[in-house]
């Protein structure tokens, strides 16, 4: 039996038998051209260009028949007797008949069909173990390499179809947590799909974190406005308002409050860090109406300690002037307990301190305060 692994560290065996190395580079790289045309013949002159360009035509010739020499040498006939490859004076391919398994060719055929089931597009997704030829790099022979970076590209294509699949599978079982994390790999290969950052609103939904699914969109927001200078599509942007209004009617109706729960830590002798650990806990998952309770200087001062916060206002621009002006360690203390506050008019919040006997000066006396004046919705636990 022949296995080819073209994706990540190249790797192919013959009956239990690594051959790669006594391949060599330049046969390695025939069979993979051969595997990327599998539905075809390529011409023994079309190979020969791609990786002896620099040879005469008869150098280029004796470089082509020892190396097909070497993948029938190291390659064998499969059980029913069948040659890996098909020559003739012309053209070259690989036997479409031959049993082998080669995983950019299992990539290249896969079609979606009613009959997917996860074990199965899973098992393609685990081919995707890096680069095509990862590695590789053929001297002098400039087409090939291009066509090498082209393809890569192509693969992540691929590998984007298979993973939408599996989210399509994923939906049909209302396996929802599953379906988050392979949307997230879909989003660090395409940060921009508004189709998928739809699909992560609707799952948080559906697994009742309507509160994650607002501080999702406020963050794709962002990497559209940074990345693109664009807003959310109509569609995104209806769907967001539906949630945050579903959140503030059963804050009307005297419904369920949402519940946040965040754990902070604690650094001694650096003034403000438990403050600011914080801050930047509450703008990376409570949504953007918190802050927007705060005024332009409030949210410059804790922008001195916790620089996130600026990131998630989009007229950043206008507050140059607001920048520019001094803040005192009284303005931070302050914009923090408003913040605070804010967030206890729409969740119960649970603050979890870890390492509190480690807590700076300047936090232990603002947590003194809070503890103090009893603020609302909210609760401490030390540890």
């Amino acid at each position: 039996m022949l296995s080819i692994h073209f994706l990540g560290k190249v790797k192919i065996r013959y009956n239990e038998k690594n051959v790669e190395e006594k391949l060599g580079s330049k046969a390695i790289a025939l069979i993979c051209l051969l595997a990327l045309n599998r539905k075809r013949y390529v011409s023994r002159e079309k190979l020969e260009g791609y990786l002896w360009p620099d040879s005469d035509t008869e150098a280029a010739r004796y470089n082509l028949r020892y190396n097909l020499w070497l993948i029938k040498k190291n390659v064998g006939k499969d059980h029913e007797g069948r040659e890996f490859l098909y020559v003739d004076n012309e053209c070259c391919a690989i036997n479409s008949d031959y049993l082998c398994q080669c995983d950019i060719i299992d990539i290249m055929d896969f079609e979606t069909s009613p009959e997917d089931t996860i074990q199965r597009v899973m098992d393609l997704k685990l081919l995707f173990r890096g680069d095509l030829l990862e590695g590789y790099y053929f001297k002098n022979c400039d087409e090939f390499n291009d066509l090498i970076i082209f393809e890569r590209m192509k693969f992540d294509q691929h590998k984007i179809r298979i993973l939408k699949r599996l989210v399509e599978l994923y939906e049909g079982e209302d396996n929802h947590e599953d379906c988050l994390l392979v949307i997230d790999e879909i989003l660090e290969m395409e940060p921009f799909d508004e189709d998928m950052a739809l699909k992560v609103l609707n799952t948080y939904v559906e697994l009742e974190k309507p509160v994650a699914a607002v501080a999702y969109y406020n963050d794709f927001n962002d990497i559209l406005a940074n990345g693109l200078g664009v807003f959310p599509s109509e569609k995104l942007r209806n769907r967001y308002i539906e949630i945050k209004s579903s959140l503030d009617h059963h804050k009307h109706i005297g419904g369920k409050e949402s519940k946040f729960n965040l754990t902070s830590y604690c650094i001694k002798n650096i003034e403000f860090f438990w403050i600011s650990d914080v801050v930047g806990k509450i703008v990376k998952n409570i949504d953007f109406n918190c802050i927007d309770q705060l005024n332009d200087k409030e949210i410059y001062a804790l922008g001195r300690i916790q620089g996130d916060i600026l990131n998630r206002l989009n007229n950043k621009d206008s507050l140059e002037d607001v920048y520019k002006q001094d803040i005192m360690d009284v303005g931070i203390i302050n914009a923090f307990i408003k913040l605070i506050n804010c967030i206890g008019d729409k969740y119960s919040l649970t603050i979890t301190i870890l390492n509190s006997d480690h807590m700076d000066s300047t936090s232990a006396g603002v947590l003194e305060y809070l503890k103090n004046t009893k603020a609302k919705g909210l609760e401490l636990i030390e540890k």
